[in-house]
């Protein structure tokens, strides 16, 4: 009888325990988009091979990246607004240096899928362009189809730099719409875009305040220290802010201007909107 009841015991108390563990189930481990960096993602999506990225310096395709840059960078197809053909990059052209601007609303897109569906088209294989093809056979006009296509990054990148690219275009891409208001005219490859409204509803005191600064010491007090593309800061900023919006929080790759990574969109307006003034930051 006593053994009877010491074994009703031992089972009472592993009952117990078994409940218990399923009332409180171990912590779930983080997946690998909550591990990804933005960041990372944004500065990849400018060119994956830069230092500033991570990647690996030492690896033997990247002579093949730096010799044909524009057919591995992300914004090279889809526009540093992520718009394709029907933004900023209305107009750019296919050269035999450069394929054709695809025609995906990236932005849209990145907002309508899940990440693991957009990983999952990053790592896909099929139709996609290998790392070993010869880009110097590309022509526009005569030989473009495999130039155009996307290259397979499952040959390029891991899956912790494909998911960064993921997180970036989940959670650290700007909405342009609500940066400026642009007018595209015609059709791409011809078509051309005009911008206006630069800054929106955005402050252009806090936005002095932020350039004086953040980007003052560099390009001094007025924007014309450094020039771009021959213009001082304040003109390439309205001529070019498609462009700009990346730049400032991802930074000049290459350069000594490093990204602001924590810029928010409401940041990003008011420094647009500080730069409308033409006297405080003259052509």
């Amino acid at each position: 009888m006593k053994f009877y009841y010491q074994l009703l015991f031992l089972l009472l108390v592993t009952f117990l325990l078994i409940g218990c563990n399923k009332e409180n189930p171990s912590e779930p481990t983080s997946s690998p988009y909550d591990n990804a960096s933005f960041s990372k993602g944004g500065i990849m999506y400018d060119k994956f091979w830069a230092t500033e990225s991570g990647f690996d310096q030492t690896n033997a395709n990247l002579a093949t990246f730096k010799a044909h840059s524009d057919f591995f960078r992300c914004k090279a197809c889809h526009g540093w607004d992520l718009l394709g053909n029907t933004g900023s990059y209305i107009g750019r052209g296919a050269k035999t240096t450069r394929p054709a601007v695809a025609g995906l609303n990236l932005y849209q897109i990145a907002k309508s899928k899940t990440a693991q569906e957009l990983f999952d088209a990053m790592k896909k294989s099929t139709g996609r362009r290998d790392v070993s093809y010869d880009l110097t056979q590309y022509d526009p006009t005569s030989n473009n189809t495999t130039g155009n296509q996307m290259p397979n990054f499952s040959q390029i990148l891991t899956d912790a730099q494909i998911w960064d690219i993921v997180k970036f275009l989940k959670e650290g891409a700007f909405d342009v719409s609500q940066l400026y208001d642009a007018t595209y005219t015609g059709t791409y490859p011809t078509g051309s875009a005009k911008y206006s409204n630069i800054g929106k509803d955005g402050n252009g005191t806090n936005g002095k305040s932020y350039f004086t600064q953040k980007c003052s010491s560099c390009h001094g007090a007025d924007g014309r220290t450094i020039t771009l593309e021959g213009m001082t800061a304040g003109k390439f900023i309205r001529s070019k802010p498609n462009e700009v919006q990346h730049k400032v929080k991802y930074g000049q790759l290459g350069s000594a201007m490093p990204g602001d990574f924590n810029m928010s969109l409401s940041q990003m307006k008011d420094l647009y909107k500080a730069v409308t003034d033409t006297l405080t930051f003259p052509n």
